[in-house]
């Protein structure tokens, strides 16, 4: 059970986060938040340090040592509030609304901070003696902008060490409560193509004679996908690594049905092909191409009859397990020449972050599973990946972590959208969980190192 005094303390530092607009694509109060998140870890009890990176600074905790090293990775900065006439309450202005917080970043991802820090504390109280463990806290500032500095950062601050476990910025609920483990993220490569066809706008008569930008940037993304979300660039699918037998057997029955999902997200139309039975293989192990938006032309009230001189679309790409997003902008430069596009100027804006994935019998996924299980009262999900990404390959490919992900997003939590939420009965169970693994962590190091275990105080007593 939850102290009755962890809960409001945790929903007043989340909500003096959320107040803090850590827009990284604006670079706006990337330092102002780096040091509140600082300050709640050196308040904590950890060594803590503020490291610049090439947009927002990294905040680095520290506490402990012995056999285990085990990272939390968390992130500061947030995604731009845009559209704001979407919200209902201001975005950077914590508000409750039938049993949920709403504001930007409330649950991507200083609520998860928050409900993690919260756990660390309640599990100090149960256990105050020394850390048997080394227990890294990151936080990054440039996660939402695909973390451009995080690789190096590592390579710097972390040479030649060695992590046993990541515990990733972020994991699932579903709509009916039951926790998701996550051991996998797909990587994602963002471009933005662009036509240019005169010096300025035309009179649109002049489209008898004249190419279109916007038609021109249509067909050419059209060519890209069909209607199954199959992606049409040749050598696409040339890496991917296909599941293993375990991997496939947790993904041939979705814990969660198919209408739940739609529920919970308002999304209304499926691709070709996908049904209730497939739509879960799919999430886990298929790369996908989305459209995130055309501008050119005009778009005012009314009519305009121009012809566009120039325009833009920018898509992205989500990859997955080998697929490499560099070798992935290649093939798509080729697949433009090819189909007579040359002309069209291709942008990279991310092209770094690599698709991860862990074994999924792993023993954090099992300790972290008994305590989801414990709090949440519900059997957990061990799901092989998520459909969603983050620069996760440093921490597999420099530190040779095994990543995990495991936290209080559920699934109509409105990420990156208005009205960004989280459940508060979640976060308060969230908090107990966190507590819960980290004395399972502790107890496995104790194990590891030959000595007794110590003894916990009781739970709901405190030193």
């Amino acid at each position: 059970m939850l102290p009755h005094d962890h809960l409001p303390r945790a929903r007043e530092e989340l909500r003096r986060l959320v107040a803090i607009p850590s827009v990284s694509a604006r670079g706006e109060k990337l330092a102002e938040c780096a040091e509140a998140v600082r300050d709640l870890l050196t308040e904590a009890g950890f060594n803590t340090e503020i490291q610049p990176g090439d947009v927002g600074p990294f905040v680095v905790g520290e506490i402990g040592s012995g056999p285990l090293t085990v990272m939390i990775y968390n992130h500061y900065d947030v995604q731009p509030e845009d559209p704001v006439s979407l919200w209902h309450s201001p975005p950077f202005e914590m508000s409750e609304r039938d049993g949920r917080w709403y504001g930007r970043g409330v649950a991507d991802d200083k609520g998860e901070f928050v409900s993690r820090l919260a756990g660390w504390r309640l599990f100090r109280e149960r256990h105050p003696g020394p850390l048997p463990f080394r227990l890294v806290w990151l936080v990054d500032g440039e996660e939402e902008i695909g973390s451009p500095s995080l690789e190096a950062f590592l390579k710097r601050r972390f040479d030649g060490e060695a992590v046993d476990v990541c515990w990733w910025e972020y994991g699932e609920i579903d709509a009916s409560g039951r926790p998701i483990i996550l051991c996998g993220f797909k990587g994602v490569m963002a471009v933005e193509l662009r036509a240019r066809t005169a010096r300025a706008d035309l009179h649109s008569s002049l489209g008898a004679v004249f190419d279109n930008p916007l038609w021109r940037l249509a067909a050419a993304t059209a060519s890209l996908r069909d209607g199954t979300g199959q992606i049409l660039i040749d050598g696409f699918y040339d890496a991917v690594r296909q599941p293993s037998l375990s991997d496939s057997e947790l993904a041939s029955a979705p814990p969660y049905s198919l209408d739940s999902l739609m529920d919970a997200t308002g999304a209304q139309r499926l691709l070709d092909g996908i049904d209730a039975p497939n739509f879960y293989r799919a999430v886990n192990f298929e790369p996908c191409m989305n459209v995130n938006g055309f501008s050119g032309g005009y778009a005012g009230e009314g009519a305009k009859t121009v012809l566009p001189a120039e325009g833009a679309v920018k898509i992205d790409f989500r990859l997955v397990p080998d697929q490499d997003p560099q070798r992935i902008v290649a093939l798509l430069r080729a697949h433009l020449d090819r189909h007579g596009f040359d002309d069209i100027e291709l942008i990279v804006h991310d092209a770094n972050v690599k698709p991860v994935r862990s074994v999924t019998d792993h023993w954090f996924v099992q300790d972290a599973k008994a305590a989801l299980e414990e709090h949440f009262g519900q059997p957990a999900i061990v799901q092989p990946s998520s459909p969603a990404s983050g620069t996760a390959h440093p921490f597999v490919e420099q530190l040779g972590a095994e990543i995990v992900g495991l936290g209080l997003t559920h699934h109509g939590a409105m990420l990156h959208s208005p009205d960004e939420n989280i459940i508060v009965d979640q976060f308060a169970r969230t908090i107990e969980c966190s507590a819960a693994i980290l004395a399972k962590l502790s107890r496995r190091a104790t194990r590891m190192s030959g000595r007794s275990d110590p003894e916990p105080m009781p739970e709901g007593e405190t030193a």
